[in-house]
């Protein structure tokens, strides 16, 4: 099975997946992830990790939209029909 990641905006490929080599997280490790568990098709305390994961994002200046995160979320699970999964969402400035 080719699995499916979410990817600045875009379900694609995990083959296909790629992040710049100037991309300030890969260079300097400027950035932040968050990893939750999926159970039966539900991410286990949502909210509570979409919100540590905004704060933080907030703070290094890295804005981020916790509602596209969700559909995002359910996008991933829904094409790779996933009911339990570890998801792990990171957040990087790209290129400076």
């Amino acid at each position: 099975m080719n699995e499916i990641v979410y990817l600045n905006g875009s379900l694609i490929p995990r083959s296909q997946a790629s992040i710049s080599a100037l991309d300030y997280g890969f260079l300097y490790g400027f950035g932040l992830f968050e990893t939750m568990r999926a159970y039966r098709g539900k991410v286990f305390r949502l909210d509570s990790h979409l919100n540590r994961l905004s704060r933080a994002a907030g703070i290094l200046g890295l804005p981020i939209k916790t509602p596209n995160l969700k559909k995002a979320m359910a996008d991933t699970l829904r094409v790779n029909k996933l009911d339990d999964a570890r998801i792990r969402i990171t957040v990087s400035p790209g290129e400076g």
